[in-house]
């Protein structure tokens, strides 16, 4: 049998006919989560799977499945999301449904018979939205707690509990998942790699910091005299930056949100809070940072410090990874292990079965931003990785 690759200029059509007919943005591309655009994009996704031999199916989330095979036995599962945060780019989420789409096109128009069923998933909701990230993929794996808080939120979207619990699948659905996504971060770019082997995707650790002061006049209280909230602030932050560097690994830390008060030119800020968060791979060093902030914080400021959210690393199967490389090295194309720093719909299906990722290189790193960027080039590489670890995996 012939080596089998991608098709780059049917899979460029469909990827661009995605953003064209489903973005409510000027900038960008916006299809916000259980949004008509999105809605849009799925009915696109089902149009397009009901022209392979699929059983095409959708649930009452709107999570959409195309499965190849017996509909009774676990398959070799892949996909991605379809919604974009705001003024997004064409290529976060949308280009691993896209290439999962060109592998069943291409296995199909090649006469390949999978040995297992093959299935293609556009989960919903994956970015930030009022029922949390990776909704779609986080219900089908069962990780979704009942409150009566949240159930209000359902209804807003028309959703009950019960349309949760009938999404719910288990390890006996699936063999493994796999997941192609932009990198989003410039590690690839500046390695010269083209293909990046997901070994983790990273914990997060959300600190909610109060930092207090004494409000005073700005003109009338002397240098000396002041408990400035916003000076002690800043010093966190650059303690926080500080303990990240010295760590010397994977580990971030970033402080992206700050509220001073009372915020007026012409007085002392009384009070700061700040939302401070840490990543990384190994949830012990993880904490090891949480408590070395608390200890600094004890020792030069007064401050509150609660925990906001905690998310634990997961790692990937290593025989995954394993198939991904042997992949590269048939594709001849350049690699390297890789920690995911973002979350993913992939860390979902962690809690069901093996899950691997492969990651296809973001021009300077930007994401999220209408200038997100992918050759098509590294695109069809990325693909045909894809597709040989797909074939591969439906063997073992």
């Amino acid at each position: 049998m012939k080596k089998l690759q991608i098709n780059i200029e049917r899979l460029k059509k469909n990827l661009l006919e995605l953003g064209s007919i489903a973005n409510a943005g000027d900038r960008g591309y916006t299809r916000a989560a259980f949004s008509s655009e999105e809605k849009q994009a799925l009915n696109w996704l089902k149009g397009k799977l009901s022209d392979l031999p699929l059983h095409v199916s959708q649930d009452k989330l709107g999570n959409v499945f195309g499965r190849w095979g017996d509909l009774k036995q676990a398959a070799v599962a892949f996909g991605s999301h379809l919604d974009t945060v705001p003024e997004g780019g064409l290529y976060d989420g949308a280009l691993g449904v896209v290439v999962g789409l060109e592998c069943l096109q291409t296995l199909v128009e090649e006469g390949y018979e999978p040995k297992v069923p093959l299935e293609l998933t556009a989960f919903v909701g994956e970015e930030a939205n009022p029922l949390g990230g990776t909704f779609g993929s986080r219900a089908v794996a069962g990780l979704l707690s009942h409150s009566e808080e949240f159930e209000k939120k359902l209804q807003n979207f028309e959703i009950t509990w019960n349309d949760i619990l009938s999404v719910s699948s288990t390890s006996n659905d699936y063999r493994c998942f796999l997941e192609l996504h932009i990198e989003q971060g410039a590690v690839l770019e500046n390695n010269q790699k083209e293909i990046g082997i997901v070994t983790a995707i990273a914990g997060i650790l959300r600190l909610f910091v109060t930092v207090h002061g004494r409000a005073s006049h700005s003109g009338t209280t002397p240098m000396g005299l002041r408990k400035d909230a916003l000076l002690n602030a800043s010093q966190l932050v650059q303690e926080v930056n500080k303990l990240a560097v010295e760590a010397n690994s994977d580990i971030v830390a970033t402080v992206g949100e700050m509220k001073i008060f009372p915020n007026l030119a012409n007085v002392v800020p009384g009070e700061a809070e700040l939302m401070l968060e840490i990543r990384g791979s190994k949830w012990d060093e993880m904490k090891g940072i949480e408590e070395s902030i608390r200890r600094w914080s004890e020792e030069n400021i007064d401050a509150e410090i609660t925990v906001s959210v905690e998310k634990h690393p997961n790692s990937l199967s290593t025989s995954i990874q394993e198939n991904i490389e042997k992949a590269c090295q048939e594709e001849n194309v350049s690699y390297q292990y890789i920690l995911s720093g973002a979350n993913h719909d992939a860390n979902s299906l962690t809690h069901l079965t093996d899950v691997g990722m492969i990651f296809v290189p973001s021009k300077d790193g930007v994401s999220h931003h209408p200038d997100e960027y992918t050759s098509w080039e590294d695109i069809e590489k990325g693909a045909n990785v894809m597709l040989q670890t797909i074939v591969s995996l439906s063997k073992n």
